[in-house]
């Protein structure tokens, strides 16, 4: 027998009793509904702050049918998945948002071989409150699931064909514009672009926002070289090794990532060609590693840890049925300035 002189451990049905209303009533109250009148809500209220009811993951999970878990889905990827500073960014702001509101997070690699298993695991046992989809590839490969299973999932990057989903990016195209048109102000009218895979779209934004500027300095896209990575470094080290044996014809290279912009920098030193004096280097992120390049490199900075705070922010919302117009939010990006674009900072 229990200890009639212990303290009784208070839940969400002790709080109901002593605040003279039903369980549901402390659910509407928990989760801040507004079908409840003033007198009891201030009754539930008073019983939680006088007992000192905080209550759990498990007692709101009870309280109202969620788990306050969300899933995060993004591709596998090789041995740049976590030295790649920008997925540990993006990562932690989801993990801030998610925890400043008393979500736990569950992070998952899908590698393409395990598709069918990824869709039947994570949308079919009700684990999971939500989604967070990293990349248009795991959007294209789960949305249409989660839609069917009526689940709410936001996506980090965008969906060209799906527009009402919700989501969130930086403006890549400008980004791209502002660096190239910073390089032809500095003079450089033969401006290479080492851009990222195109069936991305982030990819094909920024080769826009650089043909962009190209065209609105006067210059022909069509005259300039260009070519595609997959925006590791070892890539970018690849590409550059190639253009200066073929011969580079160009005096900057604008890199769609900080990590292909490192790789094209190694491979331009070691062939002993001077950065920033005999070729301009800008590249677009702003990773920490950035300022530690040498010469530092000139880049496009774009809030990545926003970036995933805000996409944890749209999801939760939609968990909670916050009201909101907003289903797409798009991120300014800047142009840091620093010693391989030849510029001062």
């Amino acid at each position: 027998m229990s200890d009639p002189d212990e303290p009784q451990r208070m839940t969400i049905d002790k709080v109901a009793e002593l605040a003279y209303v039903s369980r549901s009533v402390v659910s509407r109250v928990l989760n801040d509904r507004a079908n409840v009148s003033d007198e009891a809500r201030q009754r539930v209220l008073n019983v939680m702050e006088e007992h000192n009811y905080r209550p759990s993951a498990a007692a709101r999970s009870l309280a109202n049918d969620r788990t306050f878990e969300i899933g995060v889905l993004t591709p596998l990827r090789g041995g740049d998945a976590f030295g790649n500073s920008f997925w540990p960014l993006l990562h932690s702001g989801i993990f801030d948002q998610c925890m400043e509101r008393g979500y736990f997070v569950s992070l998952s690699m899908v590698a393409p071989d395990r598709e069918t298993d990824i869709k039947e695991h994570f949308l079919s046992n009700k684990r999971f409150d939500g989604f967070i989809f990293v990349t248009q590839r795991i959007t294209e490969l789960m949305a249409d699931v989660a839609e069917a299973h009526d689940v709410p999932f936001t996506l980090v990057g965008r969906a060209p064909k799906h527009a009402g989903w919700h989501s969130v990016d930086v403006d890549n195209a400008e980004g791209a514009r502002l660096a190239v048109r910073h390089l032809h102000g500095l003079g450089h009218e033969r401006i290479a672009a080492l851009l990222g895979r195109l069936e991305m779209r982030e990819s094909t934004d920024r080769r826009d926002g650089y043909r962009r500027g190209l065209r609105e300095a006067g210059l022909s896209p069509e005259r300039q070289r260009t070519a595609t990575g997959d925006y590791s470094g070892e890539s970018g080290f690849e590409v550059m090794q190639r253009w200066l044996e073929e011969g580079l014809g160009a005096t900057a290279v604008f890199c769609a990532s900080d990590t292909m912009a490192t790789g094209a920098m190694l491979a331009l030193h070691q062939a002993g060609v001077s950065v920033p004096d005999e070729m301009a280097v800008v590249g677009f992120d702003n990773l920490p590693l950035a300022r530690y390049t040498t010469p530092p490199l000139t880049t496009v900075h774009q809030p990545i840890r926003e970036k995933g705070r805000r996409a944890a922010g749209l999801l939760l919302d939609q968990i909670e049925e916050k009201d909101s117009e907003q289903r797409h939010v798009t991120l300014e990006t800047e142009l840091i300035v620093r010693a391989s674009c030849g510029a001062s900072a």
